[in-house]
């Protein structure tokens, strides 16, 4: 077992809000000391494939698994460890259907401004496996204590991602575990609670930027 720093919550390019290539992502986490992430696209397995691929092809040190951030009609849900790419827009409960094979996250789940999927989380709360108690694009913190509270209230594991669309953002946010460095014993060692919380919120810039991408794309 080691100490290992994760970041569960990256878009690329493959977002339409986002502008990373697996290059700038492997580049921008490696350099910031991370041992495993997540790119999460919205709607689509494409990055996290993509990026897992280059690394395991450069054969870096780095750990990749594939994920990603699907739109539901109560907001968004992060899956991770699942290949195949889950319809948006289907109800919370047939989404988690969908992705049970996977490992399933609720992402900034009060955050007002965004996509949370708020008090749904009470019908669902039995089959999620963590949620994300400190997300860095949230703008306000008492948005993530909110997270957080429910996490504890409900015996549901919290950990953080950075939310990162620009490699600047990249590890804004992120949490430690003591863990091996495989997918069974990360996701094992979460469901323990074995969790260290890090991070900081990166505030409005990483927003505008984002809204000037998907303008543009």
């Amino acid at each position: 077992m080691e100490k290992i720093k994760l970041d569960f919550h990256i878009h690329s390019y493959y977002s339409p809000d986002g502008n990373m290539n697996p290059k700038d992502i492997l580049e921008a986490a490696m350099s910031k000391g991370l041992d495993v992430i997540s790119v999460t696209d919205h709607n689509s397995t494409k990055g996290g494939i993509e990026t897992r691929d280059y690394a395991e092809k450069k054969d870096l040190s780095i750990k990749v698994i594939v994920g990603q951030e699907v739109k539901t009609l109560s907001g968004e849900i992060i899956v991770l460890n699942l290949e195949e790419e889950i319809p948006k827009n289907m109800t919370l409960e047939e989404t988690i259907a969908y992705g049970k094979k996977g490992f399933i996250i609720a992402p900034h789940p009060f955050d007002k401004f965004r996509k949370g999927i708020g008090d749904d989380l009470d019908s669902i709360n039995g089959k999620i496996d963590a949620i994300e108690i400190f997300n860095s694009r949230t703008l306000l913190s008492s948005h993530n204590k909110l997270a957080e509270a429910y996490a504890k209230s409900n015996n549901i594991p919290g950990i953080a991602g950075s939310d990162s669309h620009f490699s600047e953002e990249l590890g804004s946010s992120y949490f430690i575990l003591e863990s091996k460095k495989t997918k069974a014993s990360i996701f094992k060692s979460i469901k323990e609670g074995k969790i260290s919380i890090h991070g900081r919120q990166t505030g409005i810039k990483p927003h505008l930027k984002t809204s000037m991408i998907s303008f543009f794309k």
